[in-house]
C-alpha cells in the first residue's frame, strides 16, 4: 500500500509483460484478458406477472346429449359448479343417464382448490389424483393433496440453465445464441466473462457467444448441450403428498370409497446433471411400495434413468427394477427403457388392478428426420403379465410434407398377442386457406380386431375462434358416411350429426355452453374451461374488447363485456383502443395485464371518464386571429392555439374564464358551458379582449 492506495508488481501477475519507451517516457503494460476480474452477470430473468385476486363469483358449465343408435334412444347431461373467491375455488362434477336400461344420476369429482402463488404450493381437499411418480400408477381418491406447483408459474424454467463464457481484450459487446436464436445481449468490460441463467431448449443444441469490439472484431465461441425436462435445476425440488380413501367405481356411483390411500413422492435436483426422485405409497390392508429413481445427464448424449423399488402385499413381497435411456435431438431421437418386477412385487394400482399386473414392460421409440422426406418414427413396446397374455407391439410411422400441396401420413403396426394382427393406414391431408382441409383415407390389415380394407374421404371445415360454424362430411366406400354441423354462438354451442357405420345408422345432438356469474353480472357463453374476467367500461356499451391485440368481444347496454378461457397464472393482456371510444371521453390507461388463478374470476375496470370539451375560433378585440403557437389556460389547464385561431379544449363543465398568451400580446376571454348532449360542440367565434389590468388571471 501506497498513500492509502493498493498497487501490484506487474511481474507477479501472470501473463503480464512490462516495457520502457525511454524515448516517449511512457511505461507499456501488455496484460492478457485472464488477468482480469472476471465478470459474472445473469442472463435477463423471465419474471411472471403479478396474481390479479379472483372477485366473488360462480360459473356453471353444462352438456345435454341426445342420440338414437340403431332404433335405441338415449340421452345425457354433465354438469360442472365451481364457486371461487379469493381464497379458492370449490368444483362439483356430475353427470346423468338417461335411456332403456336405467336413468340415474351419479356425482363425479367434489374438490376444493387453492394454490399459494409465493410457495408455488396447491392444496386440494376431496376427490383427487394421486402422484404416480416415475415407477408408479395414478390412483383416484378422496382427502388432502399438498404438493408443488410448478404450474403456478408457467414462466419458470425447471431444468438446468445454460452457462456461456470467454474472455474480452477490450470494452466489447456480448451477444449469446442458442440454436441461432438471440438469448442475451450484453456490454462488458476487458476480461473474462460469465453469463449464466441462459434458458435452453428440450434435446441437444449448441450456446454461441459472439464477442464484437469497438473496432467489429468478433470471435466465436461455440459448445454443445444437452437439455431435458427430466432433469431439475440444481436445488429445485417437488413435492405431492396425498392422504384419503381410495374411489371406488368412478363414473357408476358417486360414493363408494374403499381403503385408506397414503402416498408421498420428492424430487430434487443434486447438481445440475443428477436427479434424485424418492417415492412411497401404502394402501390400508393391501399393497405397498416405496423405491427411488435417479435421472443422469450424460454430456451432451442424453440423460441415463435407473429405478429401483421393492414392495408387497399380503401375499409376499419383491422388487422393481429398471433402466432406461434418453436422447432427443434435432435430427435424431431415441428412448429406451425397461421394468423388470419380481413374483411378488406389487403396488397399489395392482390391487384395484389385477389383471394387468406386469412381470415386463420395454418400450424402444426411435424417430430422425429425412429434410425433404419427411419424417420416420418407429416404436416397439413389449409387456409380460402374471395373468394375461403378453403383448408386443409394432409400429412404423413416416409422414411427408409437400408444401401447400398437402401431407401424407403413412402407419404400419403388428400386434402380437395370443393371435397376430397387421393393420395398414395411409392418410393424405390437403389444407385450404386456415379452416377448410380434404382428407382421403385408406386403412386395412389382416387379423383378430382388425379393420376391413376401405377408402375413406372427407371434408371439414373448422369453426372459427369465436362465433361460427364448421362441419365435416365423409363417405367411404362400404356405404359408411358421417355428416356433423358445428354452430358456435356467443352463449352455447350446438353440434348434429348423422352417421352409418358397419351397417349401423345413428344421429345425436349436442349443446354445451355456461352460465357465469361475476361482479354482480349475470351472463351466458360457451364453456368455460379456463379462467374468465369480466371488463367494465365505465357504462360504455358497443366497445370493442381484444385480448392479445385480437379482436374478442363488445361491451353490452351496461358497459361489461365476458372474457372466457383466460390463460390462468399467465399474463393475459386486455385492451381497449382509445380512437374506439365516445369523443367525449378520457381514458388514463388503454390495456392491462391479468393474471387470474386457477378457474377462477378476476375484474378489470378500465378508468374512462366523460369529457366536456369543445373547439372555438379565438379572435382579438380588432378581429384578428390569435396567432398559431400561442397558450390558451382555462381552468388550470393549457392548450395550444393552431392555425386560424382554432383551440380545441376539455374539462368545461360550467361556464369558465380564459387567458390567452403569446409573444407580442396577451387577451382574456370568457367561455359558456356547452351543450352536454354535443360530443363536440363547436363554441364558433370567441372575442379575446384585452385585460382589465396587469393583475388579471385565470
Amino acid at each position: 500500500d501506497y498513500q492509502g492506495q493498493s498497487w501490484f508488481a506487474p511481474a507477479d501477475i501472470p501473463g503480464v509483460t512490462l516495457s520502457i519507451d525511454e524515448r516517449a517516457q511512457r511505461a507499456v503494460i501488455d496484460a492478457p484478458g485472464a488477468s482480469f476480474q472476471t465478470t459474472r452477470l445473469n442472463a435477463p430473468e423471465r419474471n411472471g406477472p403479478s396474481l390479479t385476486r379472483a372477485a366473488p363469483g360462480l360459473f356453471l358449465n353444462y352438456q345435454l346429449t341426445s342420440q338414437q343408435v340403431d332404433g335405441q334412444r338415449s340421452s345425457g347431461a354433465f354438469s360442472e359448479l365451481g364457486l371461487f373467491a379469493g381464497m379458492g375455488v370449490l368444483t362439483n362434477t356430475a353427470i346423468a343417464r338417461d335411456d332403456s336400461l336405467r336413468r340415474s344420476m351419479t356425482r363425479l369429482d367434489s374438490t376444493f382448490t387453492r394454490d399459494f402463488p409465493d410457495s408455488l404450493r396447491t392444496l386440494n381437499l376431496g376427490d383427487s389424483i394421486s402422484d404416480s411418480g416415475s415407477w408408479g400408477n395414478a390412483v383416484r381418491f378422496a382427502g388432502i393433496r399438498l404438493s408443488k406447483n410448478f404450474g403456478i408459474r408457467p414462466d419458470l424454467l425447471t431444468a438446468p440453465l445454460l452457462s456461456a463464457g470467454g474472455t474480452a481484450a477490450v470494452p466489447s459487446t456480448v451477444d449469446v445464441f442458442v440454436n441461432q436464436q438471440l438469448v442475451s445481449s450484453t456490454q462488458l468490460p476487458p476480461g473474462p466473462f460469465i453469463i449464466d441463467r441462459l434458458p435452453s431448449v428440450s434435446g441437444s443444441g449448441d450456446v454461441s457467444v459472439v464477442v464484437r469490439d469497438a473496432l467489429g472484431r468478433e470471435q466465436v465461441i461455440t459448445k454443445s448441450f444437452y437439455s431435458s425436462t427430466n432433469l431439475l435445476a440444481a436445488g429445485l425440488s417437488q413435492y405431492s403428498l396425498n392422504l384419503g380413501s381410495v374411489r371406488e367405481d368412478y363414473a357408476l356411483a358417486s360414493n363408494h370409497y374403499g381403503a385408506l390411500l397414503a402416498e408421498g413422492s420428492y424430487r430434487r435436483g443434486i447438481t445440475d446433471r443428477l436427479t434424485l426422485e424418492g417415492h412411497a405409497e401404502f394402501l390400508a390392508h393391501d399393497a405397498h411400495a416405496a423405491g427411488i429413481n435417479a435421472v443422469y445427464g450424460v454430456g451432451r448424449l442424453g440423460t441415463l434413468s435407473l429405478t429401483a423399488a421393492g414392495g408387497g402385499d399380503q401375499d409376499g413381497s419383491g422388487l422393481l427394477t429398471g433402466v432406461g435411456f434418453e436422447h432427443r435431438g434435432r435430427r435424431m431421437s431415441f428412448v429406451a427403457n425397461t421394468l423388470i418386477a419380481s413374483e411378488g412385487f406389487a403396488q397399489i394400482a395392482d390391487s384395484l388392478n389385477s389383471s394387468m399386473r406386469f412381470r415386463r414392460r420395454n418400450v424402444v421409440q426411435i424417430g430422425t428426420g429425412l429434410g425433404p422426406a419427411g419424417s420416420l418414427s418407429l416404436a416397439y413396446v413389449q409387456q409380460s403379465f402374471r395373468s394375461a397374455p403378453a403383448q408386443q407391439t409394432l409400429s412404423l410411422t413416416h409422414s411427408i410434407t409437400f408444401g401447400h400441396a398437402g401431407t401424407l401420413n403413412m402407419t404400419l403396426s403388428r400386434v402380437r398377442t395370443d393371435s397376430t394382427a397387421t393393420s395398414a393406414y395411409l392418410i393424405y391431408v390437403v389444407p385450404f386457406g386456415e379452416r377448410r382441409a380434404a382428407t382421403v383415407s385408406t386403412l386395412g390389415g389382416s387379423g383378430t380386431g382388425t379393420s376391413p380394407d376401405e377408402l375413406i374421404a372427407t371434408l371439414t371445415q373448422s369453426p372459427p375462434v369465436g362465433e361460427g360454424s364448421g362441419y365435416r362430411l365423409s363417405g367411404s366406400t362400404r356405404g359408411s358416411y358421417d355428416a356433423d354441423w358445428r354452430q358456435q354462438f356467443g352463449a352455447a354451442d350446438l353440434e348434429v350429426e348423422v352417421a352409418r357405420n358397419n351397417g349401423i345408422e345413428g344421429r345425436s345432438a349436442f349443446l354445451s355452453g355456461a352460465m357465469t356469474w361475476l361482479d354482480g353480472k349475470f351472463a351466458a357463453t360457451r364453456s368455460v374451461t379456463g379462467s374468465f374476467a369480466v371488463v367494465d367500461v365505465a357504462g360504455l356499451a358497443g366497445v370493442p374488447v381484444y385480448v392479445e391485440n385480437q379482436l374478442t368481444t363488445h361491451t353490452d347496454a351496461n358497459g361489461k363485456a365476458l372474457l372466457f378461457n383466460l390463460r390462468p397464472y399467465e399474463a393475459n393482456r386486455v385492451s381497449i383502443l382509445p380512437e374506439e371510444l365516445p369523443l367525449d371521453t378520457a381514458i388514463e390507461s388503454s390495456s392491462t395485464i391479468m393474471a387470474p388463478p386457477y378457474r377462477s374470476g378476476v375484474v378489470a375496470r378500465f378508468p374512462v371518464q366523460r369529457v366536456r370539451s369543445a373547439t372555438l375560433r379565438l379572435v382579438t378585440a380588432d378581429g384578428k386571429v390569435v396567432p398559431a403557437g400561442a397558450t390558451v389556460r382555462v381552468n388550470g389547464r393549457e392548450f395550444p392555439v393552431v392555425l386560424e385561431g382554432l383551440v380545441y379544449v376539455t374539462g368545461l363543465e360550467r361556464a369558465a374564464e380564459g387567458v390567452a398568451q403569446w409573444a407580442q400580446g396577451r387577451c382574456v376571454f370568457r367561455l359558456e358551458a356547452p351543450n352536454a348532449r354535443d360530443p363536440l360542440p363547436d363554441l364558433g367565434t370567441i372575442h379575446c379582449l384585452a385585460p382589465r389590468s396587469a393583475g388579471d388571471s385565470t
